[in-house]
């Protein structure tokens, strides 16, 4: 069994191949996929007139700087100029009227106190200070002569509070046209709103009026000669409200700016970026000078880099992973070859597809996307094609490196990869099972379905996410690109039968050509039913044996059951030296010496090989004629050897092995232990199950011992499993019967009579026996007291495998 080695070896010749292929395919492929069309090299300029139609040869995007420098300034333009409401200035105000009555009064207290006679001069000076603002010495008087009474205080402050009620601006038409942000600043808040009526911002002048109409209603009625005093201090003490704040202003606008995107215009494959006589607009230089830079002659090797050292990457990474948990994958170079030259060719149609696709849409007579003319590409018939020929392993393999590579020529669609991940998977489990030829055609016709309803989706899915418009247009293409999907399922069903022969041709195996093998006349097989009955009634036995237990593991079944039916034609040539054919002969091995017995022996490995050769047998056919005993040794004969030398430690061993190889395959692995099973089970006097179980287990211990499935990949599982089947497989065989009264003495091998009257009623030429030894001695001497047979003693016995 093989188990998993955790040190590292060098890379032999198969590794080194491996990866040659690996690299080589990677490369190719990428090759395949960059376009390799000449960018234009004329050098137009807005103005000029077009000197030929030039249309997009693959999709393309550009970045307009211009435009977005046009819409960035729409944006600042947009943004409404800020202004800042002192909402509280009114109250910072009046609480300075205060502070100047109460710092007047002080003062005149103060020049009283002094003995001044005229006080006006001083508490002025104070009063204006605490005011913060000018109030000549004239408008004041009254109030010193009053003594800054209250009321006067009162009355200021109240008309200061009318005049500075709503926006007061220090110039009014300096506000620009349009709505405003204003900015209201409060004692404990902040507050923005949207001013669209400009009446309501008013002007120093007209708060100054509104000072004098206030004062009409507030005067107190005896007239005192200070009233005139306290409006011309509430006219002194009034401010502007509203200011322009610029900083802001530049701030928003800017931000604005920022944030407009820069836009990406995508242009189609096949779209017209202008025709020959038009003439050049700036957009127009635009477009086609990013077409100039995005297809520059000098990057393209750099591209083909690029995608190759990709394409190595994921390659390598689905090879890992379906060898180590995958294990029908084969790393036969064959295998890998054929799957590169696949991905190769798959990368062609989709490159075909995609350059056909501008000039099929007028065929058509409606305009398709130029990519959903890769929904017809028939990735579905090269994976069903892989699935025949390789198994699971290499179509998992297949699929995801050819959906990648559809993806990549069709401008890196993530939705096209899912597309064929779908298509391929599908068309590889539809053909699991599929055992005649209309069976391929129907699973091409089925994935053709699955790609109608994958590709509605991926519609729907484009339309939802805003990459396209419902409309009667696109529900029109809609059952085009449907039929596109089911034409690529369709044709791959017709591909792949084309396609098989060819591969089976190149030595691949299918289910087809095994089930023509499987057929017990063909001429190998007729001969060895022929010229050795018992060597062929064994075979048959053990394809049985074989197939059950590869059905039981998730082998292949069809193969184990057909080579076993040739893994021993070459006992044909000399089957009177295989114990099964000798039928009471005398045995030609007693006048034979060991070595030359063993080489008997062995030749009919070589003689099948030769054989299978002659008749074009397919390769794992001829593989399981080596590998079906592969380097088992014949101990009977050298025992025997040894016993008769004078020296046996002279006696080379090496001349009583088979050549092998081994078993390299798990349906080699199964067939060596079926052929070995239902030999030995032969030689057991009673087979009941258990000891059919014991000789099994013997059997399965002493290969295991001996190395033979070290290159197997079996698991150990599995082998367990393996033996349970041969059981359940044996006992059917070997059922009980009713004895019947008239062959009771004979069944029950009672007397000389009973033998006679068995050869008279039993023809001798029907009778086929195992049980002959060198010397003419029984197989009953080798088994022990149990019935079972002693397996060390007789594992290899003259004519037995």
């Amino acid at each position: 069994m093989r188990l998993p080695r955790l040190e590292a070896r060098p890379l032999g010749r198969r590794d080194l191949g491996l990866v040659a292929i690996l690299v080589a395919v990677c490369f190719l492929a990428a090759a395949v996929l960059v376009d390799w069309a000449r960018a234009p090299v004329e050098d137009l300029a807005a103005g000029d007139v077009a000197p030929r139609t030039v249309e997009a040869p693959t999709d393309f995007s550009y970045q307009d700087f211009a435009a977005r420098e046009r819409r960035q300034q729409e944006a600042r333009e947009a943004v409404a100029p800020v202004f800042v409401h002192r909402a509280s200035l009114s109250d910072e105000l009046q609480v300075r009227i205060e502070r100047a009555f109460a710092e007047g009064r002080r003062a005149l207290d103060i020049a009283e106190a002094a003995g001044d006679e005229d006080p006006l001069a001083p508490v002025s000076v104070a009063f204006r200070a605490a005011l913060g603002s000018h109030v000549p010495n004239a408008d004041l008087r009254p109030l010193v002569d009053a003594g800054f009474p209250a009321t006067a205080e009162v009355l200021s402050q109240e008309l200061l509070g009318r005049a500075m009620r709503g926006y007061i601006a220090r110039d009014p038409s300096a506000v620009p046209d349009g709505p405003i942000r204003v900015i209201e600043l409060r004692a404990l808040d902040r507050e923005e709103v949207l001013l669209r009526d400009r009446d309501r911002i008013t002007s120093v002048e007209d708060a100054y009026e509104r000072v004098s109409l206030a004062l009409v209603e507030l005067a107190p009625k005896d007239n005192a000669e200070w009233v005139d005093s306290a409006s011309r201090i509430a006219r002194a003490s009034l401010r502007p409200n509203l200011e322009y704040n610029a900083l802001e202003t530049e701030q928003r606008r800017e931000e604005a700016a920022a944030s407009v995107p820069m836009e990406t215009i995508r242009v189609k494959r096949g779209e017209i970026l202008f025709r020959q006589g038009d003439v050049l607009t700036a957009g127009h230089v635009l477009r086609y000078r990013a077409l100039q830079s995005l297809r520059g002659d000098g990057t393209k090797p750099l591209e083909v880099g690029a995608l190759g050292l990709f394409l190595v990457v994921l390659f390598a990474t689905l090879y890992t992973f379906a060898g180590r948990s995958l294990r029908s994958a084969s790393t036969r170079m064959r295998d890998a070859s054929s799957v590169g030259v696949l991905v190769i060719l798959t990368a062609v149609m989709a490159r075909v597809s995609v350059y056909a696709a501008p000039a099929l849409t007028p065929l058509l007579g409606i305009e398709l996307d130029p990519a959903w003319f890769g929904f017809a590409v028939p990735v579905a018939g090269m994976a069903m094609l892989v699935r025949l020929l390789m198994g699971v392993g290499w179509t998992f393999i297949y699929v995801v490196a050819a959906a990648s590579v559809c993806g990549v020529a069709m401008d890196l669609q993530a939705l096209h990869v899912l597309f064929f991940l779908i298509s391929g998977m599908t068309a590889g489990s539809a053909v699991e099972n599929a055992r005649e030829r209309m069976s391929i055609l129907l699973a091409g016709g089925f994935t053709g379905l699955v790609n109608a309803v994958t590709v509605g989706l991926i519609h729907f899915v484009l339309l939802y996410q805003g990459v396209s418009e419902l409309s009667l247009e696109t529900a029109t293409r809609l059952p085009w690109a449907m039929g596109l999907g089911l034409a690529g399922g369709v044709v791959s069903g017709f591909l792949v039968l084309g396609l098989v022969p060819v591969f089976e041709a190149l030595g691949f195996v299918t289910d087809y050509r095994l089930l023509e093998l499987a057929n017990l006349n063909h001429p190998l097989l007729r001969q060895l039913m022929v010229r050795a009955p018992g060597s062929y009634h064994h075979s048959v036995i053990v394809g049985s044996l074989a197939e059950a237990a590869a059905q039981e593991v998730g082998a292949n079944a069809l193969m184990a059951r057909v080579a076993s039916y040739f893994h021993d034609i070459g006992k044909s040539v000399k089957p009177q030296y295989f114990i099964e054919n000798q039928r009471g002969a005398p045995n030609r091995h007693d006048k034979l010496d060991p070595e030359q017995s063993a080489q008997v022996i062995i030749n009919h490995v070589i003689d099948g090989a030769k054989m299978a050769q002659e008749y074009n047998l397919p390769k794992p056919i001829l593989d399981n004629i080596y590998m079906h005993h592969g380097t088992g040794v014949l101990s009977f004969f050298l025992r025997q050897a040894r016993e008769n030398a004078e020296d046996p430690t002279k006696i080379d061993e090496s001349r009583f092995r088979y050549p092998g190889p081994k078993p390299s395959t798990r349906e080699a692995g199964i067939i060596m232990l079926a052929d070995k099973v239902e030999a030995a089970t032969r030689t057991i006097k009673e087979p009941t199950e258990e000891n059919i179980r014991n000789m099994i287990h013997r059997i399965v211990n002493s290969v295991m011992a001996d190395g033979q499935f070290s290159e197997c990949p079996l698991t150990f599982k599995e082998i367990h499993s393996i033996a349970d089947t041969f059981v359940k497989v044996l006992m059917g065989i070997y059922h009980q019967r009713i004895e019947y009264q008239e062959t009771r003495d004979v069944s029950r091998n009672t007397g000389n009579a009973a033998r006679g009257k068995l050869r008279e009623q039993v023809p001798a030429s029907g009778v086929i026996t195992l049980e002959v030894l060198p010397g003419g001695g029984s197989m009953q001497q080798n088994t022990g007291t149990d019935g079972a047979i002693d397996y060390e003693s007789v594992e290899h016995l003259p004519g037995e495998e």
